[in-house]
């Protein structure tokens, strides 16, 4: 803890000046979802990240980003909305929401920098991998090794990572944690809707697909033979599916990660690949 206390004014230089650079390129990277523990702090910035972005009307384009450095917590963000958020009653709010989670992760002393009444345009498209598995955002290595200790949290390339609370010095919130829906996590979770759809016939172990709102010209997936059948069964309109999503309770992904949202799993008629 020395160490962060000597370099704090570092850590927020870095996090501030660095930010908007780390957003406009997360959409184009390919995205691999950590799995994460509802206890472990990722969770409590993905959880609370979502918190705040459920005060603004949901009409508005928002990205909200909460990084934890241990001794205080980074709230940083830009929304369309001119409104300005009273933080201090937010807080409070949340930790009485979510007493048990805060046992061990505390939330005291935060800096908030969100920025009001900003231009911030619809993300055209995102990339992801998903994977062959109940909850598709993970892989199956993932989510054997949750299931065996969910105390830790997972990150997957290739290979398996297991992370704990003391593997990085700050925790920042992630995508689509804090995103609004037009900021590429409706594409996302239409992402999802597809990855479930596709026939058991045909089995794959992953697919990752670039997702938006003009198919014909975006639309990109690793698997060739599938490319075709997909563009021919979906059409990309995702309004049924916004409509759907604010239905639901967000934070069931990190409470529960394993657990799916229905709408998601609505299955498409004769989807069939030969």
């Amino acid at each position: 803890m020395p160490v962060v206390r000597k370099n704090l004014s570092m850590i927020i230089l870095q996090i501030t000046s660095n930010y908007y650079s780390d957003l406009d390129s997360i959409l184009v990277l390919l995205l691999i979802m950590i799995l994460k523990s509802p206890k472990s702090r990722l969770s409590v910035v993905n959880l609370f990240a979502d918190f705040i972005l459920n005060k603004i009307p949901k009409e508005h384009e928002t990205i909200i980003q909460v990084i934890d450095c241990y001794n205080f917590f980074v709230i940083k963000g830009k929304t369309t909305h001119s409104e300005i958020l009273n933080m201090g009653e937010i807080i409070n709010e949340f930790k009485k929401q979510l007493p048990e989670t805060f046992n061990s992760k505390k939330l005291t002393h935060t800096i908030d920098l969100i920025e009001y009444n900003k231009e911030l345009s619809e993300v055209d498209n995102i990339t992801f991998t998903y994977h062959n598995t109940e909850n598709c955002s993970y892989s199956y290595e993932q989510i054997d090794a949750f299931l065996l200790d969910d105390e830790k949290s997972y990150d997957y390339n290739f290979h398996l990572k297991t992370i704990s609370d003391d593997t990085f010095l700050s925790v920042s919130s992630e995508f689509p944690y804090g995103y609004s829906l037009g900021q590429g996590r409706l594409s996302y979770y239409y992402g999802k809707y597809i990855m479930y759809n596709i026939p058991p016939t045909y089995y794959i172990n992953n697919l990752t697909m670039t997702i938006g709102k003009n198919p014909e010209e975006t639309f990109e997936c690793d698997d060739e033979e599938l490319k075709s059948p997909i563009l021919d069964m979906f059409d990309f309109d995702m309004k049924w599916l916004e409509t759907e999503i604010k239905k639901v309770d967000w934070s069931i992904e990190l409470t529960n990660p394993l657990k799916e949202y229905d709408c998601l799993k609505v299955k498409v008629k004769d989807f069939l690949i030969i």
